[in-house]
């Protein structure tokens, strides 16, 4: 038998986890932010996902995302945050794809919760 408690603990298990990635320059200023989606791709996405041998993630990240909306202005930072439903910060360690574009951008520091 279920609890009162068991439909919603179960419901919050399949629930996937957002993503938060916030881009600074070197002097702490915010150049952009984003989320991850889990709808919308973008032809960046694809070729990072097929340079990494991981063709089938195509859903945008939210580091690339960010990364994006950067466009031309030198960034410097890269903070990455995923909290689960009650606030503790879980860890969002950057996936290989994310990784590339990172270093691509030529971010010097990554940060993430853990």
């Amino acid at each position: 038998m279920l609890s009162g408690n068991a439909p919603l603990l179960l419901q919050m298990s399949s629930k996937r986890f957002n993503i938060k990635a916030t881009v600074y320059d070197k002097r702490g200023r915010i150049l952009a932010t984003a989320v991850n989606s889990y709808r919308k791709s973008h032809t960046l996405q694809a070729a990072y996902a097929n340079r990494v041998g991981t063709d089938y993630k195509i859903y945008l990240h939210a580091e690339i995302l960010a990364i994006i909306r950067v466009k031309e202005r030198p960034a410097y930072k890269i903070k990455i945050e995923r909290y689960d439903s009650e606030g503790n910060p879980r860890l969002a360690m950057p996936c290989p794809i994310c990784q590339l574009a990172i270093q691509e951008a030529g971010i010097k520091f990554v940060e993430y919760t853990t």
